[in-house]
Order: structure tokens, then C-alpha cells, then sequence
């Protein structure tokens, strides 16, 4: 028609586009070479989410999932594909897997890194970036999949066990029980309670920044309340295992060493993981009583409309909040 640009012959709508025989084969083809090559990187990764340290790594995947339904709204209507950018990403990965392979400094969580970036180079390829603007948060929030690096597990797992025993000695001391402290070691009275590896937290510590990181991506609240709850992540889990081994102290006295070793000191494990919630719970109550917010989320939204118009950079103002899709009437208006 008269005055009507033409369509670009590679901008189609996503039905049309995930058909076509090119774009299947392209997808099965690069889909199954990530699988061949991450497969020994996921498989090591199953191991040690068998373990209580990284037991959260079975619901990443799953909340990675819920990310990208939770902004389904920011899916591409009408791809543009290939594009080349996307064979950028995945060079540096493909190079990110070869040199730490090579290396062995942290080669599982290095190569991890990489599986992520050849994700957002594969959604590049297939879906342009548009889709990339849409899924990135996802593949982002799959960093927690991969275990630490083995001397930042054990440099982080040795500093939580000398914090914990320094704390909880103090409240041992605080509560009644005469307590005192040889390195990692806490005499209770009669009973010595060792602040062994298991104990140091770092399953909770690791497990709770997730929960918060997860949180901060969600929550219907201001930058600074989500930063907050990020970098409450690790104090809120610290004071949560101080809890834990007080608690075991106090039944060892109270109750017997086989009954603190059967009870409180494997399920305050779990125990302790609702009490870091309600903490955290009690800390976003605090916030909005401390942080009043004068203009109200009307004001907000009326302020951000003014100042913002491309919908990428709404997207980064408004990460958690998917964006509305536009009524009919307003459609037409649109394409008058």
C-alpha cells in the first residue's frame, strides 16, 4: 500500500518464525551441541546438589522457569533472526569453556558462566533482542546451579564457622550457659560442641541468597528496598545458623548429647531456613514503616511514563513489573 514501509523480509511474527524448517533445524542443531557439551558439567553438578551445601541447585532451573512466565508479557511478538550478535556471545563462551577447562582454576563454576552466555548467544541467534531482552533474566538467575570455586567454598565455609562459634558463644554466655571458646571449639558446661564444616552455614548461607536475590527480582517495591534485601542476605543467614547452634547447645545440656545429635542438630538445619524468612519477612515490614513513600505508586508510574518512552528502558526501570499489553482501542490509536 501507498505510504506503508515494507516489512524486513527476516521480521516475521514468532509462529511463522519457530515452523520454519531453517529455524528448527538451526535450534536442534546448536540446542543438542550445548547438550553433548555441558552434559559432564551438569552431571558434576547433580553430585553435589545431592549434597546439603547446594541442595537449592534441584529449584533453580524451576524458578528460572517462572522468571520467564512471570514476564511472558515482554515476549517477542515478531522475530528477527539470525542475528549475528548472538554468534559474538557464543564465541566468548565457547572460549570461556576451553581456557578454564584448560586452566582448571574453577573450571566447573567458569564453565557455568559460560553455559550462560551461550544461552543468551543461543536467544540471540533464534529470537533476536528482543527475546534476549525477555529471557536474560532467567539465564542470569542460573549462576546458583554452579558450585563455588573449591577455595572460595572453603576460604567462605572456614570464616562462617569462627563468626558462628564467636556468636554463638556469646549468646550462650548471654542466656545463662557457661560457655568458652577454643578456636571452633565451644565448651557448654559439661558437653563440647565443635562448629564442624557441616555446620558453618554456608548451605543456608547460599541457599538464602537465592531466596533474596529471587525476592529483590519480584517484589513490587523500590531499587533501595531491593537493594536492602540483597545485602541482608548474608548478616540475616549468619544470625539465622548463631541461632542454630545455640539451640544445639542448649538441648545438649538440656536434653542429652543423643538427643541434640538427633534432633536439633540435623533438623535445625531445616528449622532455621523458616526463621531466615521471617526475619527477612519482618525486615520488609520494617522497611515500609521506616521508608514512607510520598508519592505513591500513581505518581510513580505517571512520572516514569513522562520521562521514559522506549520500552527497553522501562524494562530497566521497572524490572520486576512485566509490561501491560495495550488495549484495542489504544492500538489503533497506535497505528493511526
Amino acid at each position: 500500500m501507498p505510504g506503508t514501509s515494507p516489512r524486513p523480509k527476516d521480521d516475521l511474527s514468532a509462529a511463522v518464525v519457530i515452523r520454519s524448517p531453517a529455524w528448527i533445524a538451526t535450534a536442534a542443531g546448536l540446542l543438542g551441541m550445548m547438550a553433548f557439551v555441558y552434559a559432564p558439567l551438569m552431571a558434576y553438578c547433580f553430585q553435589e546438589w545431592l549434597k546439603p551445601d547446594y541442595s537449592h541447585g534441584f529449584l533453580v532451573p524451576f524458578f528460572s522457569m517462572y522468571l520467564a512466565w512471570h514476564w511472558r508479557a515482554w515476549a517477542p511478538q515478531r522475530l528477527r533472526w539470525p542475528d549475528p550478535l548472538g554468534l559474538a556471545f557464543i564465541v566468548v563462551g565457547a572460549v570461556l569453556f576451553i581456557v578454564f577447562g584448560k586452566l582448571n582454576i574453577a573450571k566447573e563454576w567458569f564453565q557455568g558462566v559460560s553455559l550462560i552466555v551461550n544461552l543468551c548467544g543461543l536467544t540471540l541467534v533464534l529470537g533476536g533482542r528482543k527475546a534476549l531482552r525477555w529471557l536474560w533474566p532467567a539465564w542470569a538467575f542460573l549462576i546458583f546451579l554452579f558450585p563455588l570455586p573449591g577455595p572460595v567454598e572453603t576460604a567462605l565455609s572456614w570464616q562462617l564457622r569462627k563468626v558462628a562459634s564467636i556468636a554463638a558463644e556469646f549468646v550462650l554466655q548471654t542466656i545463662g550457659y557457661p560457655t568458652y571458646r577454643e578456636g571452633i571449639i565451644l565448651h557448654v558446661q559439661d558437653h563440647v560442641l565443635e562448629v564442624e564444616k557441616a555446620c558453618s552455614g554456608l548451605s543456608m548461607l547460599l541457599t538464602f541468597v537465592a531466596l533474596s536475590v529471587g525476592m529483590a527480582i519480584l517484589v513490587q517495591r523500590p531499587w533501595l528496598d531491593r537493594g536492602l534485601i540483597l545485602v541482608s542476605a548474608i548478616p540475616v543467614a549468619v544470625v539465622s545458623n548463631v541461632i542454630r547452634i545455640a539451640l544445639t547447645g542448649v538441648l545438649y545440656n538440656e536434653g542429652g548429647k543423643e538427643l541434640g545429635d538427633r534432633i536439633f542438630h540435623d533438623f535445625a538445619g531445616w528449622l532455621m531456613m523458616p526463621i531466615a524468612l521471617a526475619i527477612l519477612w519482618a525486615e520488609l515490614k520494617l522497611l515500609d514503616w521506616v521508608l514512607v513513600d510520598v508519592g505513591g505508586p500513581a505518581s510513580r508510574d505517571e512520572v516514569m511514563k513522562a520521562q521514559v518512552g522506549s520500552p527497553a528502558h522501562v524494562f530497566l526501570t521497572r524490572w520486576p513489573s512485566p509490561p501491560t499489553p495495550p488495549t484495542p482501542d489504544e492500538s489503533k490509536g497506535a497505528s493511526r
